[in-house]
Protein backbone atom coordinates (compact mmCIF):
# COMPACT_ATOMS: atom_id res chain seq x y z
CA UNK A 1 0.00 0.00 0.00
CA UNK A 2 2.90 2.33 0.78
CA UNK A 3 4.29 1.76 -2.72
CA UNK A 4 0.91 2.54 -4.29
CA UNK A 5 0.58 5.82 -2.40
CA UNK A 6 4.17 6.79 -3.22
CA UNK A 7 3.68 6.05 -6.92
CA UNK A 8 0.37 7.93 -6.93
CA UNK A 9 2.12 10.94 -5.37
CA UNK A 10 4.76 10.81 -8.10
CA UNK A 11 2.04 10.81 -10.75
CA UNK A 12 0.25 13.69 -9.05
CA UNK A 13 3.48 15.67 -9.05
CA UNK A 14 3.85 15.03 -12.79
CA UNK A 15 0.31 16.30 -13.35
CA UNK A 16 0.91 19.52 -11.41
CA UNK A 17 3.88 20.26 -13.67
CA UNK A 18 1.68 19.93 -16.77
CA UNK A 19 -0.62 22.94 -16.98
CA UNK A 20 -3.14 21.29 -19.29
CA UNK A 21 -3.55 18.16 -17.18
CA UNK A 22 -3.69 20.14 -13.94
CA UNK A 23 -6.47 22.39 -15.26
CA UNK A 24 -8.50 19.36 -16.38
CA UNK A 25 -8.84 18.27 -12.75
CA UNK A 26 -10.86 21.39 -11.93
CA UNK A 27 -12.84 21.91 -15.13
CA UNK A 28 -15.83 19.78 -13.95
CA UNK A 29 -16.48 22.29 -11.17
CA UNK A 30 -16.30 25.21 -13.61
CA UNK A 31 -18.66 23.44 -16.01
CA UNK A 32 -20.96 22.56 -13.11
CA UNK A 33 -21.15 26.18 -11.99
CA UNK A 34 -22.00 27.29 -15.52
CA UNK A 35 -24.73 24.67 -15.81
CA UNK A 36 -26.17 25.44 -12.38
CA UNK A 37 -26.41 29.22 -12.70
CA UNK A 38 -26.19 30.18 -16.38
CA UNK A 39 -28.60 27.58 -17.79
CA UNK A 40 -31.62 28.56 -15.59
CA UNK A 41 -30.90 32.23 -16.28
CA UNK A 42 -30.72 31.55 -20.01
CA UNK A 43 -33.94 29.56 -19.76
CA UNK A 44 -35.80 32.57 -18.38
CA UNK A 45 -34.58 34.75 -21.26
CA UNK A 46 -35.45 32.11 -23.87
CA UNK A 47 -38.97 31.70 -22.44
CA UNK A 48 -39.54 35.46 -22.54
CA UNK A 49 -38.18 35.93 -26.05
CA UNK A 50 -38.99 32.66 -27.84
CA UNK A 51 -41.68 31.10 -25.63
CA UNK A 52 -39.53 27.98 -25.50
CA UNK A 53 -38.39 26.25 -22.31
CA UNK A 54 -35.16 24.38 -21.72
CA UNK A 55 -36.60 22.51 -18.73
CA UNK A 56 -37.40 19.32 -20.71
CA UNK A 57 -33.71 19.28 -21.70
CA UNK A 58 -32.30 19.70 -18.21
CA UNK A 59 -31.70 15.96 -17.96
CA UNK A 60 -29.51 16.12 -21.05
CA UNK A 61 -27.56 19.00 -19.52
CA UNK A 62 -26.91 16.89 -16.43
CA UNK A 63 -25.88 14.10 -18.79
CA UNK A 64 -23.17 16.37 -20.15
CA UNK A 65 -21.86 16.85 -16.61
CA UNK A 66 -21.84 13.07 -16.10
CA UNK A 67 -19.97 12.77 -19.40
CA UNK A 68 -17.39 15.47 -18.76
CA UNK A 69 -16.43 14.76 -15.15
CA UNK A 70 -15.06 11.20 -15.51
CA UNK A 71 -13.85 11.93 -19.04
CA UNK A 72 -11.43 14.61 -17.85
CA UNK A 73 -10.05 12.24 -15.22
CA UNK A 74 -9.72 9.56 -17.90
CA UNK A 75 -7.79 11.93 -20.16
CA UNK A 76 -5.40 12.83 -17.32
CA UNK A 77 -4.89 9.12 -16.58
CA UNK A 78 -4.31 8.21 -20.22
CA UNK A 79 -1.90 11.10 -20.83
CA UNK A 80 0.11 10.11 -17.77
CA UNK A 81 0.47 6.60 -19.17
CA UNK A 82 1.42 7.97 -22.59
CA UNK A 83 3.95 10.40 -21.12
CA UNK A 84 5.60 7.63 -19.11
CA UNK A 85 5.68 5.43 -22.21
CA UNK A 86 7.23 8.24 -24.31
CA UNK A 87 9.95 8.85 -21.71
CA UNK A 88 10.57 5.18 -20.98
CA UNK A 89 9.48 5.56 -17.37
CA UNK A 90 6.72 2.99 -17.81
CA UNK A 91 9.26 0.34 -18.83
CA UNK A 92 11.34 1.20 -15.76
CA UNK A 93 8.34 0.72 -13.47
CA UNK A 94 7.73 -2.72 -14.98
CA UNK A 95 11.07 -3.97 -13.67
CA UNK A 96 10.78 -2.22 -10.32
CA UNK A 97 9.04 -3.36 -7.10
CA UNK A 98 5.94 -1.33 -8.08
CA UNK A 99 5.31 -3.37 -11.24
CA UNK A 100 1.96 -5.03 -11.81
CA UNK A 101 -0.94 -4.38 -9.48
CA UNK A 102 0.76 -1.57 -7.57
CA UNK A 103 1.39 0.38 -10.76
CA UNK A 104 -2.16 -0.17 -12.02
CA UNK A 105 -3.65 0.72 -8.65
CA UNK A 106 -1.74 4.01 -8.55
CA UNK A 107 -2.43 4.94 -12.16
CA UNK A 108 -5.95 3.55 -12.68
CA UNK A 109 -7.75 2.45 -9.51
CA UNK A 110 -7.19 5.55 -7.35
CA UNK A 111 -8.02 8.01 -10.19
CA UNK A 112 -11.16 6.07 -11.08
CA UNK A 113 -12.33 6.06 -7.46
CA UNK A 114 -11.65 9.81 -7.45
CA UNK A 115 -13.65 10.21 -10.67
CA UNK A 116 -16.59 8.33 -9.16
CA UNK A 117 -16.62 10.43 -6.00
CA UNK A 118 -16.16 13.73 -7.82
CA UNK A 119 -18.94 12.87 -10.28
CA UNK A 120 -21.31 12.26 -7.38
CA UNK A 121 -20.28 15.52 -5.70
CA UNK A 122 -20.64 17.48 -8.96
CA UNK A 123 -24.12 16.10 -9.57
CA UNK A 124 -25.24 16.72 -5.99
CA UNK A 125 -24.04 20.33 -6.19
CA UNK A 126 -24.80 21.28 -9.77
CA UNK A 127 -27.58 19.11 -11.24
CA UNK A 128 -30.40 21.17 -12.73
CA UNK A 129 -33.02 18.47 -13.27
CA UNK A 130 -33.61 17.60 -9.59
CA UNK A 131 -32.06 14.15 -9.94
CA UNK A 132 -32.81 11.62 -7.22
CA UNK A 133 -29.92 10.18 -5.20
CA UNK A 134 -30.49 6.78 -6.83
CA UNK A 135 -30.19 8.32 -10.30
CA UNK A 136 -27.04 10.21 -9.29
CA UNK A 137 -25.37 7.10 -7.89
CA UNK A 138 -26.31 4.80 -10.78
CA UNK A 139 -25.38 7.30 -13.50
CA UNK A 140 -22.12 8.16 -11.73
CA UNK A 141 -21.16 4.49 -11.56
CA UNK A 142 -21.86 3.82 -15.23
CA UNK A 143 -20.25 7.12 -16.20
CA UNK A 144 -17.09 6.34 -14.23
CA UNK A 145 -16.74 2.92 -15.86
CA UNK A 146 -17.23 4.59 -19.23
CA UNK A 147 -14.44 7.00 -18.30
CA UNK A 148 -12.23 4.01 -17.50
CA UNK A 149 -13.07 2.57 -20.93
CA UNK A 150 -12.16 5.92 -22.48
CA UNK A 151 -8.72 5.82 -20.82
CA UNK A 152 -8.07 2.21 -21.87
CA UNK A 153 -8.95 2.99 -25.49
CA UNK A 154 -6.66 6.04 -25.60
CA UNK A 155 -3.69 4.16 -24.17
CA UNK A 156 -4.38 1.11 -26.36
CA UNK A 157 -4.64 3.03 -29.64
CA UNK A 158 -2.38 6.08 -29.28
CA UNK A 159 1.38 5.72 -29.73
CA UNK A 160 2.23 9.02 -28.05
CA UNK A 161 0.71 12.07 -26.39
CA UNK A 162 0.19 13.86 -29.70
CA UNK A 163 -1.88 10.98 -31.04
CA UNK A 164 -3.64 10.76 -27.70
CA UNK A 165 -4.61 14.42 -27.93
CA UNK A 166 -6.00 13.92 -31.44
CA UNK A 167 -7.92 10.79 -30.44
CA UNK A 168 -9.34 12.42 -27.32
CA UNK A 169 -11.19 14.87 -29.57
CA UNK A 170 -12.86 12.01 -31.40
CA UNK A 171 -13.71 9.79 -28.46
CA UNK A 172 -16.92 11.63 -27.61
CA UNK A 173 -18.59 8.81 -29.50
CA UNK A 174 -18.22 6.73 -26.32
CA UNK A 175 -20.75 9.08 -24.70
CA UNK A 176 -22.91 9.58 -27.78
CA UNK A 177 -25.63 7.38 -26.32
CA UNK A 178 -26.55 10.02 -23.73
CA UNK A 179 -27.38 12.54 -26.45
CA UNK A 180 -29.12 10.25 -28.92
CA UNK A 181 -31.70 9.13 -26.34
CA UNK A 182 -33.09 12.68 -26.51
CA UNK A 183 -32.96 13.12 -30.28
CA UNK A 184 -33.96 9.72 -31.63
CA UNK A 185 -37.41 8.41 -30.63
CA UNK A 186 -37.91 4.90 -29.29
CA UNK A 187 -37.49 2.21 -30.44
CA UNK A 188 -35.01 3.57 -33.01
CA UNK A 189 -32.61 4.94 -30.42
CA UNK A 190 -31.88 1.37 -29.32
CA UNK A 191 -29.51 1.22 -32.28
CA UNK A 192 -26.88 2.63 -29.89
CA UNK A 193 -27.92 0.49 -26.91
CA UNK A 194 -24.51 -1.24 -27.09
CA UNK A 195 -22.98 1.92 -25.59
CA UNK A 196 -22.98 2.08 -21.77
CA UNK A 197 -23.70 5.80 -22.02
CA UNK A 198 -27.04 5.02 -23.71
CA UNK A 199 -28.31 3.61 -20.43
CA UNK A 200 -27.22 6.73 -18.58
CA UNK A 201 -29.42 8.66 -20.98
CA UNK A 202 -32.33 6.29 -20.36
CA UNK A 203 -32.05 6.78 -16.59
CA UNK A 204 -31.87 10.57 -16.97
CA UNK A 205 -34.82 10.64 -19.34
CA UNK A 206 -37.11 8.04 -17.75
CA UNK A 207 -35.96 7.88 -14.13
CA UNK A 208 -34.15 5.23 -12.05
CA UNK A 209 -34.26 1.74 -13.54
CA UNK A 210 -32.58 -1.38 -12.22
CA UNK A 211 -32.74 -2.86 -15.72
CA UNK A 212 -30.97 0.14 -17.29
CA UNK A 213 -28.39 0.22 -14.50
CA UNK A 214 -27.50 -3.47 -14.81
CA UNK A 215 -27.28 -3.32 -18.61
CA UNK A 216 -25.13 -0.20 -18.45
CA UNK A 217 -22.75 -1.87 -16.00
CA UNK A 218 -22.58 -5.14 -17.95
CA UNK A 219 -21.88 -3.34 -21.24
CA UNK A 220 -19.20 -1.18 -19.60
CA UNK A 221 -17.45 -4.27 -18.23
CA UNK A 222 -17.78 -6.01 -21.60
CA UNK A 223 -16.04 -3.17 -23.47
CA UNK A 224 -13.44 -2.77 -20.72
CA UNK A 225 -12.65 -6.49 -21.03
CA UNK A 226 -12.28 -6.09 -24.81
CA UNK A 227 -9.55 -3.45 -24.42
CA UNK A 228 -7.83 -4.65 -21.23
CA UNK A 229 -5.48 -7.12 -22.96
CA UNK A 230 -4.38 -4.53 -25.52
CA UNK A 231 -4.00 -1.92 -22.78
CA UNK A 232 -1.80 -4.19 -20.64
CA UNK A 233 0.40 -5.01 -23.62
CA UNK A 234 0.95 -1.31 -24.32
CA UNK A 235 2.09 -0.47 -20.78
CA UNK A 236 4.30 -3.55 -20.40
Amino acid sequence: MRQIIKLFAIGLKQITKDGMLFVLLFIPFVVGLVFKFIVPFANVIIIETLSFSLVPWYGLIDGMLIFLTPMFTAVVCAFLFLEERDEGIGAFYQISPVAGYSYLAARIVIPIVWAFLITIVSLLLFNVSSLSLISILSCSFIGTLTGLLFALILVSVADNRLEGLALSKLMGIVYLGIVLVWFIPAPYHFIVAFLPSFWIGKILLEGPSLFAFILGILLAFFWIACFTKKFLSRIA
